[in-house]
Formats: structure tokens, sequence, C-alpha cells
């Protein structure tokens, strides 16, 4: 079983691995626009990760490598649909017509519905609350650092070593049992559906809204309370865990609804656990929701009046200093204004 450590170590030669892998992606993007191709569901750039990792497996090398990499595919054939008039008109000006005859749509509207289908599965996600059943060509794109522990430690332990002669398909595992199932639970949903939500189905706490003084607690703990997506919280930790596994569209998801949470319905306590949690969870470089959070608190001053606010801040040291240099550039920013009103 695969067990990623934390550690934020990079190989050596980064720059040029990351030049060859930009070549890459842009010679698969060039074949992608020369003939069209256009898969439901997926952007560009996803479809253009996805073949860039079929071309590291060596899936197009010849018919028997997509036979020996995809078994359970041997005997069928895959058919894209070809979108083309249905008869061609005096009307339509024949390079038109050429580029309809020329589109390739790939019709992937199964995407949805393959999370946790054990139909041509060969990845298993392990969290602490569930396992899921996954496929390499879906999770591997969409997290390099997935996909660079399966290239270097290809097989699992508890692979049945005889597989790939047995015409079943390899089953790999991923263990993120060191990891916050909830947040596991939302990345396995965006792997497939580019979006998540709550999947938490119990009773939901209320919030009463008192301050420590009064018996409430500092901090909700995601995995002990009815916490869902309505809690800032929730999507603190989805942000964090896509920085993690290296899966940018998630984590600007994540920092969107983080966002519309905390303007659509300000309720301070829960604010205040997503931005604690935050400022734990995250590196002083990443800016996304420290810049958020920092934001919110200066555009909402008498929360600092909160004996709560006041306990976060004096604990929470880089908050403190992000605050004052946020509250500096804008009071700069005033002087200068004023100058340039008087002069």
């Amino acid at each position: 079983m695969i067990r990623l450590e934390r550690t934020r170590q990079e190989p050596h030669g980064l720059g040029e691995i990351k030049a060859l892998t930009s070549e890459m992606k842009k010679s698969i993007r060039l074949v992608v626009r020369k003939h069209a191709v256009v898969v439901a569901n997926f952007t560009e750039q996803k479809l253009v990760e996805i073949l860039q990792y079929l071309i590291g497996q060596g899936v197009f090398r010849c018919p028997s490598a997509a036979a020996q990499e995809f078994p359970d595919l041997r005997g069928t054939s895959i058919i894209a649909g070809v979108q083309s008039p249905t008869e061609p008109s005096t009307e339509h000006h024949p390079r038109e017509s050429q580029n309809r005859e020329r589109m390739v749509t790939i019709d992937l509207s199964w995407l949805r519905d393959s999370l946790d289908n054990d139909s041509y599965a060969d990845l298993t996600l392990i969290s602490r609350a569930e396992q899921y059943s996954a496929h390499r060509v879906i999770v591997c794109p969409q997290s390099p650092v997935i996909a660079k522990k399966f290239r270097t430690q290809f097989q699992s332990t508890t692979q049945d070593p005889s597989c790939d002669s047995c015409g079943v398909t390899p089953r790999y595992f991923f263990d993120f049992s060191q990891d916050d199932p909830q947040a596991v639970d939302c990345l396995v949903q965006y792997f497939y559906r580019q979006d998540y939500q709550s999947s938490f189905c119990g009773p939901v706490i209320e919030d009463t809204g008192l301050g420590e003084a009064e018996g409430a607690s500092s901090s909700l703990p995601l995995e002990q309370s009815s916490i869902d997506d309505s809690y800032p919280i929730f999507h603190v930790k989805v942000y964090a865990l896509a920085e993690f596994y290296n899966v940018p569209a998630l984590k600007e998801r994540a920092l969107e609804k983080f966002n519309r949470v905390i303007q659509d319905n300000l309720q301070p306590y829960r604010f205040l656990d997503g931005a604690e949690e935050a400022y734990e969870s995250t590196i002083p470089e990443d800016r996304g929701l420290r810049d958020a959070i920092v934001n919110f608190y200066y555009t909402h001053p008498d929360l600092v009046e909160e004996k709560r606010v006041q306990d976060t801040l004096q604990k929470t040291n880089s908050l403190t200093y992000d605050l004052f240099m946020h509250w500096h550039t804008n009071q700069e920013a005033v002087k200068k204004a004023k100058a340039l009103w008087l002069s």
C-alpha cells in the first residue's frame, strides 16, 4: 500500500523537468487543436494532461501496449463520435463544412457516474472512512504528486503479481489514512465531477454564536462534529489537501466556496475556526486563503471587539502580522491618493 510522506523536497534538475513537461504539453495541445478534439466535461488543459499521462505510460506505442495497460478493454473498440453535417447545403462555405466534418467529439458524459464504479477500475483510494474504486487514467493526470508515487513505486505490495497475465485489471492502492476523510471525499469527487460538496448526512450542530466565555468551544474537530460545507473550515481543509496533492484547480474551487460562505452567511466563530485552520495548514507563501481572511478582517473591523478574535490574534502571530501589513499598505495608498487630490 502506498503512503506519501509529507515532504516539500523537490528533485534535482527540476527546471529541466518542468521545461520538458511544458514542451510536451505544448506539442500535445497543437495536435488536439489541429484535429479539433473535444471531450465532453473536459477542458482542453485537462485533456492535454490526460494524454500526456497516457503517453508517459506508453499506451500509444502499439495496440498491445494499450491492451496491457487496460486488459479489460481487450476485444472491444473505442469509438469516437464524429460530428458532420447531414446534407451539404449550397449556403455553407466549403471550409466550414470541412471543419465540421473534422470535429471529433468524444462523449464522456458517463464520467460522473464512473466514481466508485468498479467497472474498469484499477485503483483503490483508501481513507479512514471509506474506500473508493477509481481509475489511474482519471486520477493521475490531475495530481502529479499521486502520479509520481506510482511511477517511482509502480506496483503496491498488496497486488497479485499474476494479474498482468491473468486477464484481470491490475489493482493499485493509494493510502489517504493520514488525511482528513471529508477532505479526501471532496478530492475524489473533484477528480470525477470537477466540483465537490459535503456528503455528510447527519444532524447539523446549531451555531449558537456564543463567545468563548459563554461556553462555546474554540474549535470544532471536523471528524467529531456535524460539519458540512456551510462551515468555512470545511473548505479550508479541502484547500490544504489540494495544495498537498498539487491539484490547483481544486484549490481555486475551495477558495471560491470559502469566500462565498463567509460573505453570504457571516457567523464569527465559524469564520474564526476556518481562519485558525488556514494559518495552521498553509505556508506563508500560499496567499490564497490567507489574503481572503486578512481582507475579510479588514472589511469587518467590528470583529476585533470579540474576545475570541483577540485571543486568535494573540496566538496567531502571522495573522496579526498580515493584518498590520495590509492596514499599512492601505494607509499608504490613502496618503498617496490625498496627495494627488491636493496637488
